[in-house]
């Protein structure tokens, strides 16, 4: 497993390479946007008031912080990276986007979340692929903790996280079709379900999974994969498939991507 030393570097040189761009936090920028598509849905579901404070710990560049805020006029939103090359990039995207009385980025680290918040009380936690970046199963779990500290009394925490019983849906179903399995990234550590269950069970009244990304991954990683290995082509994100996937009704569990909603 990678050092976190290692990993924040990893981080500050993607923002460096990819500043103003929405591939900074990953490659495939329709998945990104499938992902905010999903938070916004959640967030107006909430129904929250106009003065509530919505944290995106890990907010990488902003960019997804940004166009969700613009969704959800009133609410204040929070952008917290251990990133500063990231904060400076959400910086850049906020400016552009003119929606600064709404949104501010810190830099802050997840690890040490009563310091980085100094004092905020969020009544929503966002954690989009972060906590994944995290180096051992004890240290995802205390940021877990923490979440759920620092958060209102009737707060919910939104956490799109890496699984690997998704992981493994996927592989088998390459492998019906002659495809190798996806490796998991050098700087990323997947939960094992069960154990994510049972801590979210011990700090949360209610969760619930939605597997949001699991028809986009059959269409993208597994259909189109295998065209593209019969037509010995290497596969691109910006294939048209790319752009009708999302809209395919959820089925199965072939994403290692996976929504789980915690409410307090």
């Amino acid at each position: 497993m990678a050092s976190e030393s290692e990993i924040r570097q990893y981080w500050d040189e993607r923002a460096a390479t990819l500043p103003d761009t929405p591939a900074a936090t990953t490659s495939d920028i329709h998945l990104r946007e499938l992902e905010i598509e999903t938070l916004t849905r959640e967030l107006r579901a909430l129904d929250l008031r106009e003065d509530a404070q919505v944290l995106d710990l890990g907010c990488g560049d902003g960019y997804s912080n940004v166009r969700i805020s613009q969704s959800l006029p009133g609410v204040r939103f929070i952008g917290i990276d251990y990133s500063e090359q990231m904060i400076a990039s959400a910086h850049g995207n906020l400016a552009a986007a003119g929606a600064a009385g709404c949104v501010a980025f810190h830099v802050g680290d997840a690890t040490d979340l009563v310091r980085a918040l100094g004092g905020i009380r969020p009544r929503v936690v966002i954690t989009d692929r972060v906590l994944i970046n995290l180096t051992s199963f004890d240290m995802q779990r205390d940021v877990m903790r923490q979440i759920a500290s620092v958060m209102e009394a009737d707060g919910t925490y939104l956490a799109i996280e890496n699984f690997q019983s998704g992981q493994g849906e996927l592989t088998r179903a390459r492998a019906a079709l002659g495809l190798p399995e996806i490796p998991v990234r050098w700087h990323n550590l997947y939960f094992d379900d069960d154990e994510f269950r049972r801590v979210a069970e011990e700090l949360f009244e209610t969760v619930r999974f939605e597997n949001f990304a699991s028809s986009y991954y059959l269409a993208t990683r597994v259909v189109y994969s295998a065209m593209c290995a019969l037509r010995s082509e290497e596969p691109r994100y910006d294939h048209e498939i790319h752009r009708l996937a999302p809209r395919l009704p959820q089925c199965g569990n072939f994403s290692p991507i996976r929504l789980a909603v915690m409410q307090k």
